[in-house]
C-alpha cells in the first residue's frame, strides 16, 4: 500500500549530503525526506545564520549547516491587521514567527514572490496561497498598498539562499 505522505519529494538523489531545504519547504537529510512533524518543525524554528552568514540550524547546543534550494524561509500566510487604526500586513513564517511586511515584494525570474524578513537577514518565499492574498491589494501602479504602507512589486534576480542585498530590479 502506498504511503499517504508520498509525493515527488519523498527522496531527492540530486541534493548534497547533509541537511537540505527544498524550494517546496521540505527538509531532507542525506537525500531522505524528513517526515517527522516535530523534527521538521524544530528545523524550521532553528534556522539562522552563523558569523559568516552561512545558513545553519541550531538548537543552542547543536549546530548544523544546511543548503537551501531557494529562500531558506517560507511565508505561509499574509494577514491584513489593524492596530489602533494603523494598517499593516503581517507575515506568518515557516519559523512560527509573525512579522510585518517591510519593503518591496520581489518577483523572481521564476515568477515566484519573495520578501526580505528577519531584520534583513533572509529571503522568504511566499507560498502560492500567501501570494494570492496580496493580489487584491495590488494597485494599477504595481504597488501593494495597505493603509500608510506601500510595498512596490519589483522584479529581480538574486541567490535567494544568500543574505539579501538590494537586488537588481525594475519596477
Amino acid at each position: 500500500m502506498r504511503d499517504p505522505r508520498d509525493d515527488i519529494e519523498d527522496r531527492r538523489d540530486d541534493v548534497p549530503q547533509g541537511l537540505y531545504f527544498s524550494r517546496r519547504g521540505n527538509w531532507f537529510h542525506d537525500g531522505e525526506r524528513v517526515f517527522h512533524v516535530g523534527l521538521s518543525s524544530l528545523l524550521n524554528r532553528s534556522v539562522t545564520r552563523d558569523k559568516e552568514d552561512n545558513l545553519i540550524v541550531t538548537t543552542g547546543m547543536d549546530v548544523l549547516p544546511f543548503v537551501a534550494e531557494d529562500a531558506p524561509l517560507i511565508v505561509r500566510s499574509v494577514e491584513h491587521v489593524v492596530v489602533d487604526g494603523a494598517h499593516s500586513l503581517q507575515l506568518r513564517l515557516s519559523t512560527g514567527v509573525t512579522e510585518p511586511l517591510v519593503g518591496a515584494i520581489t518577483r523572481g525570474e521564476d515568477e515566484r514572490l519573495r520578501v526580505v524578513v528577519g531584520e534583513g537577514r533572509f529571503w522568504a518565499l511566499l507560498t502560492r496561497s500567501a501570494g494570492q492574498l496580496l493580489e487584491p491589494l495590488l494597485n494599477d501602479k504595481g504597488v501593494v498598498a495597505v493603509g500608510e504602507h506601500r510595498h512596490p512589486m519589483v522584479t529581480g534576480t538574486h541567490d535567494w539562499a544568500k543574505k539579501p542585498t538590494p537586488p537588481t530590479t525594475t519596477t
